[in-house]
């Protein structure tokens, strides 16, 4: 199999990740051909140990024909309007997460990638971390029984290279706040344990002085089953314990769930001492080459993709929910 040349585009904080722990582990089948940022110097600290080259320019880089595919870590709303360009210029898209700032763009992305037989990824972590398989295999076994009640949370107070370019802060400039910026995130953990949610009801506030846009949300989910749950997003606490990223309850036991040790640990009365350390540890950063190589087979129609478009659209979907419900103070529909 020749290498798939990708061209990374954005060269901020999540763009080292993708390339120290992404690109740097999958050299056999992956080549980092080109980088793009109009910051030369966050350029030339990506693409020099690749070898890639420098654009400042996107219209540029897709004019190289021997790009193939582009991985996009940009700001959020400039999602969609790459992404569409790249698909029209036949390439395939891998997108950090969320998909789109809107249903409709996210929509229209899906369908141009499905129109032009074109690969449409979204970067996402979790479906292919070890504790979070694994936990969807114990729910489906029912190790833990029928389901009752289930919970995410992101709790914190974010700060240093996530906050260095000023717009993640702005709600204004990231087209959101946290909700945006983390709930398809959590989301997409909520989907993965419960299946597809139907209903939210959301409140939002915001605490940080720093902060421009909700810093702060909750919201309560009704699934489609008839399972309900929450999640808890926070980035105005400076807590030391930010507690498991996934709550799972069922009638026989339940699941803490998280990307740090103990990665997944079991709670039932009939084991000693009423637990098991299912996953102890989990390795987050290897998670970014798990996402390129499944993106990079998927677009060579080796392997379906884990984490096609439509279902960054359906975590979004969701979200949106929720900022329906925050500005109308009711119920909302998904």
């Amino acid at each position: 199999m020749s290498r798939t040349k990708v061209g990374l585009v954005g060269c901020g904080a999540v763009a080292e990740l993708h390339a120290n722990h992404g690109y740097a582990a999958l050299s056999d089948t992956v080549e980092l051909a080109a980088v793009c940022d109009r910051r030369d110097d966050r350029a030339n600290l990506i693409a020099t140990p690749f070898g890639a080259t420098i654009y400042n320019d996107f219209d540029a880089m897709l004019r190289n024909d021997q790009i193939e595919a582009v991985d996009l870590c940009v700001p959020h709303p400039l999602h969609a309007s790459l992404a569409l360009k790249a698909l029209r210029a036949g390439r395939h898209v891998l997108v950090e997460k969320p998909i789109a700032t809107s249903v409709a763009d996210a929509e229209q992305m899906v369908e141009e990638a499905d129109r032009r037989n074109l690969t449409l990824c979204v970067s996402e972590n979790y479906p292919f971390l070890e504790p979070f398989r694994r936990a969807k295999q114990l729910i489906e076994s029912g190790e833990i029984g029928r389901l009752v009640t289930l919970r995410s949370h992101r709790l914190g107070y974010l700060a240093g290279i996530w906050l260095r370019d000023g717009w993640r802060q702005n709600a204004d400039l990231a087209g959101g706040g946290m909700l945006l910026d983390q709930g398809c995130h959590y989301t997409n953990i909520l989907r993965m344990f419960g299946g597809e949610i139907e209903a939210v009801a959301a409140f939002a506030t915001t605490s940080r002085p720093d902060w421009k846009g909700e810093d702060t949300a909750t919201l309560i989910l009704r699934f489609s089953s008839g399972l309900i749950g929450e999640a808890l997003y926070c980035w105005g606490t400076r807590t030391p314990d930010l507690g498991r990223e996934a709550y799972v309850f069922g009638e026989k036991g339940s699941l803490d769930v998280a990307a740090w040790d103990p990665a997944l640990v079991m709670h039932r009365s009939d084991l000693p001492g009423g637990r098991q350390v299912v996953v102890a540890t989990a390795d987050y950063m290897a998670s970014f080459a798990s996402i390129i190589e499944d993106f990079v087979l998927a677009a060579a129609r080796e392997r379906v993709p884990t984490m096609p478009g439509s279902e960054g659209l359906a975590d979004l979907r969701v979200v949106m929910a929720a900022y329906r419900s925050i500005a109308s103070e009711k119920i909302e529909h998904v």
